[in-house]
């Protein structure tokens, strides 16, 4: 299905259990942050890895079989203007009491990418339910009559969920007569509920 535009990115931190982590220790007071904010916005989520090519297994002079990997899949993202503390957050980064901030062990991220079909009357999303983010360099240059701006760019790696039976990566489908996004959005940030005055 081809698809058009970058309607959403939204992440939330996960904790050992697999649940996602609300509060001051997590993203936001529900746990859940969504990247849309003016220029705090995405521009890219570039997916690869979803599926490898199979291996021809041969016999008798000729291909018998397929060898079927899974896919390992990795987002290039590219934000605008993510927002420093939710940064650090996402990257595991650590203050040392004194204005600094240090990469520490990586935390678990879940994370929902949405796109639309082209009509643009439905959504189409890939949910990551385990993964981790890297910034891998930064950019900088210096202005001219134009500015030079350094974009946050993040990779993230997805890992295989064991309550996805393995696999790292789902997608949704809002037109899907069983598609339901409560249940989207548990099964992707580990049991995340709307909170009652809505998302």
């Amino acid at each position: 299905m081809a698809t058009v535009g970058l309607k959403l990115v939204q992440f939330g931190l996960i904790d050992d259990t697999g649940k996602i982590v609300a509060g001051t220790s997590g993203l936001s007071t529900s746990g859940l942050y969504q990247v849309d904010d003016g220029v705090i916005s995405a521009k890219t989520a570039n997916i690869t890895g979803i599926e490898v090519a199979p291996t021809q297994i041969y016999g008798n002079n000729k291909v018998v079989d397929l060898s079927i990997a899974k896919g390992t899949p990795s987002v290039a993202l590219d934000f605008n203007d993510l927002p420093y503390d939710i940064l650090n957050k996402l990257l595991g980064r650590v203050s040392d009491g004194k204005g600094g901030y240090t990469i520490s062990s990586k935390p678990r991220v879940a994370m929902l990418i949405g796109t639309q079909t082209l009509d643009r009357k439905n959504n189409v999303y890939f949910g990551f339910t385990n993964g981790e983010l890297v910034n891998p360099d930064s950019s900088n240059g210096t202005d001219t009559n134009a500015e030079t701006r350094a974009d946050d760019t993040l990779t993230y790696t997805a890992i295989g969920a064991d309550a996805w039976n393995g696999e790292a990566i789902k997608t949704y489908y809002d037109a899907d007569p069983l598609f339901d996004a409560t249940s989207m959005y548990a099964d992707v940030f580990g049991g995340y509920v709307f909170p009652s005055s809505g998302q």
